[in-house]
């Protein structure tokens, strides 16, 4: 760990991808992420937050080592993992687990929910075929699972129960960081408050560092210390979450802010949702990449780059006109 508390770092990221080419991008080059720096706090909850096609799961797959930048670097207690032995390297794997986005179609179809679970302990290694099988029923005891359910398939379970199923999972191999890529989105809303409070529970009884990856804010805001805000593969604003849903200092977590569905039905501070969609990462804007869907945006916006800076507030934000904005 470095001095600062940094478990995870990601610094100067890049991941294109070429796909096929077309009158908008003529290269083919699809920029999921774009020169990203980002730390992960040991014992924290970090939120990373965005529309679909962002760039947020290329992101989390990278900082769990599961897909390789194009260039940049990961570090891990402060060690970049091209630096580390084969040992270290598998240390970091088992360290650091993923929670996937559809329970529906990250569980093995043909497997018990029991080898499902002990899976990571069998490729390690770790302990007797007896030993294994406690841990994991005391695992799924923990995630509220009732071990009763070790030799049923995936099938037979709801949607909530195979999230959890996931979590026990990716907590068997007793992990320091979990990163959580959309755990609830796919579930009902009762459902998803249930997965929400489990990762918290975990979070304290594990002592684990969570990055939870959502479209949606409102999950991010009662489970995340600091929360990321990216648009078309950067990030755009970072802050403490207290701090952004009280006031924020960019025009895109603005939007996504008052997208947020209220009791009274009414809007966030009377701001308009974003109607247009997102531009592809096939022909990125020039400019400030959000100004075409700016109601604040002047000429500057469209030619200048706005960098990812530390304003008078303390706060990072890439904007030309945040402290005309929002007043600080």
């Amino acid at each position: 760990m470095t001095a600062d508390g940094t478990i995870l770092r990601g610094t100067q990221l890049f991941k294109r991808y070429q796909m096929k080419r077309s009158a908008s991008s003529p290269s083919g080059l699809l920029t999921a992420i774009d020169g990203i720096n980002i730390d992960v706090a040991r014992g924290k909850s970090l939120g990373i937050a965005g529309e679909s096609g962002c760039g947020k799961s290329t992101l989390g797959k990278i900082l769990t080592g599961l897909l390789q930048p194009d260039s940049g670097e990961i570090s891990y207690l402060g060690k970049p993992i091209a630096d580390m032995s084969p040992d270290e390297r598998l240390s970091f794997r088992r360290q650091t687990q993923m929670i996937f986005q559809d329970p529906f179609s990250s569980l093995n179809p043909r497997m018990r929910i029991g080898d499902i679970i002990a899976e990571p302990l069998v490729v390690s290694g770790t302990g007797s075929a007896n030993t294994r099988l406690q841990k994991v029923e005391k695992i799924m005891s923990t995630v509220g699972l009732s071990p009763e359910h070790y030799n049923r398939f995936p099938h037979e379970f709801s949607g909530g129960q195979r999230q959890r199923i996931g979590i026990a999972r990716a907590l068997a191999a007793s992990p320091g960081i979990i990163i959580a890529d959309e755990p609830v989105s796919s579930l009902d809303i009762s459902i998803q408050a249930q997965i929400i409070n489990l990762l918290q529970a975990m979070k304290t009884e594990y002592k684990l560092t969570l990055v939870i990856i959502s479209h949606d804010l409102s999950v991010l805001r009662h489970i995340c210390d600091q929360i990321v805000i990216m648009y078309l593969g950067i990030i755009v604003e970072c802050a403490p979450a207290a701090e952004l849903f009280q006031r924020c200092l960019h025009p895109y977590s603005e939007a996504l802010l008052a997208a947020i569905p209220r009791i009274d039905g009414g809007s966030h501070h009377s701001i308009p949702i974003l109607k247009d969609d997102l531009p592809s990462p096939m022909a990125i804007p020039s400019g400030c990449r959000f100004h075409p869907r700016c109601r604040y945006a002047e000429k500057i916006c469209s030619t200048e780059v706005p960098p990812l800076e530390v304003k008078q507030c303390g706060r990072l934000a890439a904007c030309h006109f945040s402290s005309k904005i929002y007043n600080y």
